[in-house]
């Protein structure tokens, strides 16, 4: 069965074609992404409201890119799934809007897939070795979470965000060393490229080990004072600039694997799945990957962002399990993961 699967959430435009024959591995035909980077980058975040207007341009153009391409038929297409939340409410509405009408012309059945699912069943995708259960930390812009995942449908959250997430916190900090947006993978190479050991005037507090979730805006405040202190000496020296954004780096790294230590320690579960976009920072990999008695899985580079393949192969494996969506649904801006359930939302 071919699936064709849209993303719409926040700031990509994405499409997929997936393929699925019983009893074997789901194989992904193609898929697209257009970014909004260039449009966004000049306010130094995301509009919502430009960024719809981006969907609604983009989605005609990359469906029929892809049917095109692939030769692929809407004969040929069992299933239409589509991000129905969490995520920005105009940009859902666009990329739902669009799959009904494609439902409504072609009688194909349409299902909404929850955003964060698509993130923690995506290093499944791409490691077919990887099986149930396991623990997943996704670790995307607007969202932090350990999940204990047992089963498609089946989640349990062990930490969640509170206030800035980790990506929310490369990017803010990105951005007071005077970082371009999106400033946070430009952040994790300035640190990468520092070989030497972080000074002391440039040491980070260790922010919520005792707490529960995850909170990065007290470090953010620290990083602000800090930059504000040394900012003349940092401003004309790379070195000192590059030093402080290792600091930053192994900070928020290092709070990120001491809460996926304890929930490792509270689960029992020794599989880890990393997945997001931060999920593809070097220094976050090596020191999941460094936790002895642990195997850590990761998505492709491509499938750490916000893609449609994932949100294809949720679609595909609730379909298989019986789900169905009618044409009355509605886009959810928030949308927890552990409210989900087998079975017609």
């Amino acid at each position: 069965m071919l699936v064709l699967a849209i993303e719409s959430s926040c700031d990509e435009t994405a499409v997929a074609l997936l393929d699925s024959a019983s009893g074997q591995a789901v194989r992904l035909i193609d898929e697209v992404i257009s970014s909004q980077t260039n449009i966004h980058e000049l306010y130094g975040g995301v509009v919502p409201e430009l960024a719809a207007r981006e969907h609604l341009h983009n989605l005609p153009l990359l469906v029929d890119g892809i049917m095109q391409k692939t030769r692929v038929s809407w004969s040929d297409i069992g299933l239409l799934a589509v991000t129905r939340g969490p995520g920005l409410k105009g940009c859902l509405l666009i990329g739902m809007d669009f799959a009904k009408g494609i439902s409504v012309g072609t009688g194909i059945p349409l299902l909404g897939v929850n955003h964060i699912e698509g993130h923690v069943l995506a290093p499944m995708l791409d490691n077919p070795e990887l099986h149930f259960p396991y623990l997943a930390l996704i670790v995307s812009g607007g969202h932090t979470e350990i999940v204990a995942v047992r089963d498609v449908g089946s989640y349990s959250i062990v930490a969640r965000t509170i206030d800035d997430a980790a990506g929310e916190a490369f990017d803010k900090s990105a951005n007071l060393l005077g970082l371009a947006y999106p400033g946070g993978a430009k952040l994790a190479a300035l640190a990468d490229s520092a070989t030497a050991a972080i000074p002391k005037e440039f040491e980070l507090p260790k922010v919520m080990r005792e707490a529960e979730g995850f909170s990065f805006s007290g470090l953010k405040t620290a990083i602000a004072l800090l930059i504000k202190k040394k900012g003349a000496h940092i401003a004309q020296d790379p070195q000192a600039q590059a030093l402080l954004a290792k600091s930053i780096q192994s900070s928020i790294v290092e709070t990120l694997i001491h809460k996926l230590k304890l929930a490792i320690s509270q689960t029992g579960l020794r599989n880890v799945a990393l997945s997001g976009g931060v999920s593809a920072n070097r220094a976050l990999r090596a020191a999941a990957a460094a936790i002895p008695g642990v195997r850590v899985y990761t998505p492709s580079a491509l499938h750490c962002m916000d893609n449609a393949a994932m949100i294809g192969y949720v679609g595909l494996k609730r379909f298989e399990r019986g789900e169905r969506n009618t044409l009355d649904i509605s886009a959810l801006s928030r949308w927890p993961v552990e409210t989900l359930q087998l079975g017609n939302p």
